[in-house]
């Protein structure tokens, strides 16, 4: 029981981290971000709305998932260090 409440409050600490870390974007970031966004825009050429909102959640799902599988090995690595 008090491994699923550390496990818990490493996943707590864990998103309260990501969503309140660093919120500004540096130069890198911002020349990255645009890179992304052309390669983006050839990539997809002239889709819909339809089109554009599904993409979207699909990255913002994958982006979900990709922060679930850290969070999971995070937990794992402090429980295996506890």
């Amino acid at each position: 029981m008090t491994h699923s409440l550390a496990i818990r409050t490493a996943l707590i600490a864990a998103l309260a981290l990501g969503a309140f870390g660093c919120k500004e974007e540096g130069p890198a970031e911002k020349a990255g971000r645009k890179l992304d966004e052309a390669v983006e825009k050839l990539r997809n050429g002239d889709e819909g709305a339809i089109e554009k909102a599904g993409r979207k959640l699909d990255e913002a799902v994958d982006d979900v998932e990709d922060e679930i599988d850290d969070l999971r090995e995070d937990a794992a690595d402090a429980i295996e260090g506890d």
